[in-house]
């Protein structure tokens, strides 16, 4: 049999014996035994050692006891105790004793019920997380006599509905910014909703729904700062507008990770320990307060929601509770209220200014076409100016011979005329093309395709590229036309394109159209499969100096304005783009 070597250690443990007569006495001992357990504990009882009075408690290290010996006229009931300086894991309560911990006006304190008849008069508590800075502090009362002036008792059924409504509320809010980040990718609704959720289990452990577990409590608390602090970051864009406090938010997470690893070997916060939760809430406040200075309205609704929450963790530390019920309770549910308006609030500033570049990726894509287009205006025109060109010198010479009559002067001056017309008409197709117009019109969908092959002619007879139109069943649509041509000329142009960089010796380009859709297909090789889902992303090309816009807009206008979609495939012998439309009314041509 291993030799035991039991240390037996007075400690300090000022407990009043005016304020415990509930308690006959408290012993404690220590031993470098580590198998030891509730099991065989009291077997070793002999070996317990009195209290002493204002004493103090030292060297308690993770193989200390304490014991607990009650009076024995202790009336049958519920008992509250509160302590502080140390913390127990394991316990000799029954299961039938329903044992719980939790936070109860700044004091940590565990529920038990006690039957003289049935439970043991002595309980033993395996003790850990010594507090040396606070003196150790122990007393025991009848529940119904502490809680005696209390609306909201911790085991009433009125505080059990107003905890259920708060924290089932928090519950919809954090679900509900978790789905808004699902649908737009914005990393500040995540982080809140993390911090929410975090905070949901702080406060299910603080007013004892579940049984107090002290690591698992500072873990919630160290996990939710976390997500906070990046929710602070993510939300007042700390990185670009206030640097300096970014790095020290920055450091804050840094320290949260290593007290966790800590937490994990020493099972001791020592953020928990210096406060610094304090310290880094009126730190984030600061932050909104400049962010606020600097102009960003959301930051108003962030002030008035966390000075809430900090108020009501100042109340619950410094005052407690306030006709029975824990400012706590109320604090976070008015935050969260108040955040999510912040978060509207900035959601809509983001989608307004997603809006404002979609609108600067259209302009861009028609800036980036007019070099071409002018090329186009100049073909159009060459002609028409020889023409009239002709027609001038043609008037001169009949002049100086004098066969100019009034009738061949009417028959140069019409054909003049027809073409004036021709160039003026051309300039219009191109006006009209680049001209914002955001009214919808109804239009035919053959009509318009072939208006804008009309503005690529002049470049696709340049490089032999052959355009073949099969309309099958035409499209009346009531969208924005010019919308529409962009993006048509958007798929016309890439295709010109790769035609040109694969050097393809037979271009041809198909356009279909068939009662609710119309395709582009080239035969220019295809898409290879590793770039082809990344093709609608913005900025991204494989050709130089290109924007690679094109297609991200042509996107955007297809589901976004039009409401319809846009896929792409390799088929046959090249690309095949369809552009699919959801309300339509397609007709036959007459």
């Amino acid at each position: 049999m291993q030799k035991i070597l039991w240390i037996l250690l007075l400690i300090h443990f000022s407990i009043h014996a005016s304020t415990n007569t509930h308690i006959e006495k408290l012993m404690i001992y220590k031993t470098d035994n580590p198998t030891l357990t509730i099991d065989n504990i009291q077997s070793n009882k002999k070996y317990f050692k009195p209290l002493v009075t204002q004493e103090k408690l030292t060297n308690i290290g993770d193989n200390s006891w304490l014991a607990i010996k009650l009076h024995n006229n202790l009336p049958s009931g519920k008992y509250f105790v509160s302590y502080q300086g140390f913390e127990f894991t394991n316990s000799s309560f029954s299961k039938k004793q329903l044992l719980t911990k939790y936070i109860d006006n700044k004091l940590q304190v565990f529920t038990f019920k006690y039957n003289y008849q049935k439970h043991p008069q002595t309980y033993y508590l395996k003790l850990i997380d010594v507090e040396h800075h606070k003196k150790p502090y122990l007393k025991i009362k009848l529940f119904e006599k502490h809680y005696q002036d209390t609306i909201f008792k911790p085991d009433g059924k009125e505080f059990y509905l107003l905890f259920g409504i708060v924290v089932g509320f928090m519950f919809m809010v954090s679900s509900y910014n978790l789905t808004i980040f699902y649908f737009h990718r914005e990393n500040s609704f995540f982080f809140y909703s993390m911090m929410q959720f975090f905070m949901i289990c702080i406060m299910i452990y603080q007013f004892g729904i579940v049984s107090l577990d002290t690591y698992l409590y500072n873990s919630m608390a160290l996990i939710s700062s976390f997500f906070a602090t990046l929710f602070m970051r993510s939300f007042l864009d700390t990185s670009k507008f206030l640097p300096k406090l970014d790095k020290v938010l920055l450091i804050y997470l840094l320290l949260l990770v290593l007290d966790f690893l800590h937490l994990n070997l020493k099972n001791y916060s020592l953020v928990s320990f210096f406060g610094l939760y304090s310290i880094f809430g009126f730190i984030y406040f600061l932050i909104g307060f400049l962010r606020l200075r600097q102009g960003f309205i959301p930051a108003r609704f962030f002030l008035i929601g966390w000075s809430l929450l900090v108020i009501s963790l100042f109340l619950t530390e410094h005052v407690g509770n306030i006709y029975g019920l824990s400012p706590f309770l109320l604090g976070p549910p008015l935050e969260s209220i108040l955040l999510s308006i912040a978060l509207a609030y900035r959601l809509k500033l983001i989608l307004d200014e997603k809006k404002e570049q979609q609108e600067l990726l259209v302009h861009q894509s028609k800036l980036a076409a007019i070099g071409e287009m002018i090329g186009n205006i100049a073909h159009q025109w060459k002609q028409p100016l020889t023409y009239l060109s002709y027609n001038f010198i043609n008037l001169r010479e009949a002049q100086k011979r004098n066969l100019l009559d009034a009738t061949y002067l009417n028959k140069k001056l019409d054909k003049a005329h027809t073409q004036l017309e021709f160039m003026s008409q051309t300039i219009d197709n191109f006006k009209d093309f680049y001209l914002p117009n955001k009214q919808k019109i109804l239009f035919s969908v053959e009509k318009a395709s072939r208006e804008t092959l009309e503005i690529m002619e002049y470049q696709f007879e340049q490089h032999n590229i052959e355009v073949i139109i099969k309309v099958k069943e035409d499209i009346e649509l009531l969208s924005y036309k010019n919308e529409y041509k962009q993006v048509l000329l958007n798929l016309l142009t890439n295709a010109k394109d790769v035609f040109l960089q694969r050097g393809i010796s037979s271009p041809q380009i198909t356009i279909t159209i068939n009662k609710d859709f119309i395709s582009v297909l080239d035969n220019a090789g295809g898409i290879k499969k590793e770039i082809i889902k990344h093709i609608y992303k913005p900025y991204f090309t494989t050709k130089e100096r290109n924007s690679g816009i094109g297609l991200y807009m042509s996107k955007m206008i297809i589901e976004k304005d039009i409401a319809g979609l846009l896929k792409v495939e390799n088929f046959r012998e090249g690309a095949l783009f369809t552009i699919h439309f959801n309300k339509i009314k397609p007709f036959y041509k007459g």
